[in-house]
């Protein structure tokens, strides 16, 4: 590939994976993103931490882990929450994960231990599907076992 065309490849792909707030609309408040728009990130990230994981790509789980703890600690606490369930629970929920859910994994990752990882993200998945329930959302199922698709989309 030649440089320019290198360089347009490298341009366009940093613009269209850097978020923007639109502009808000004449005197209104600039556009926020659902709740739902920015769970699905965090578990397809989840799904790639957990494929990553058990590839022994440890590196890039520890990226994908990193993302999710800044959809956290960032999209989500600026997101609509969820207009339908119980979404009184989320703030709770959410600190609880980032307590707990978000070092264990970090740590298991760290350890380079396959058991470890498979068992921090068991125990994780177990978390959401928690949160998933009590916030009214029940039906969003992810998998314990790292590496499936996220949601679980298995037959019932």
């Amino acid at each position: 590939m030649r440089p320019r065309a290198r360089r347009l490849l490298l341009l366009t792909a940093v613009a269209l994976g850097c978020p923007q707030t639109p502009a808000p609309a004449t005197g209104g408040a600039p556009h926020r993103v659902g709740y739902g728009t920015v769970m699905a990130d965090i578990g397809r990230r989840f799904e790639q931490l957990g494929r990553a994981a058990i590839a022994g790509r440890y590196e890039l789980a520890e990226y994908h882990l990193g993302e999710i703890d800044e959809q956290f600690e960032e999209a989500l606490a600026h997101a609509d929450p969820p207009h339908e369930g119980h979404p009184e629970v989320l703030p709770a929920m959410t600190t609880a994960f980032l307590q707990g859910g978000v070092p264990e994994l970090r740590k298991a990752i760290a350890s380079r231990d396959r058991a470890a990882v498979e068992a921090a993200f068991a125990r994780t998945a177990a978390g959401c599907n928690e949160c998933h329930a009590a916030s009214g959302h029940g039906f969003i199922e992810i998998s314990r076992e790292a590496g499936r698709v996220v949601p679980n989309l298995d037959p019932l």
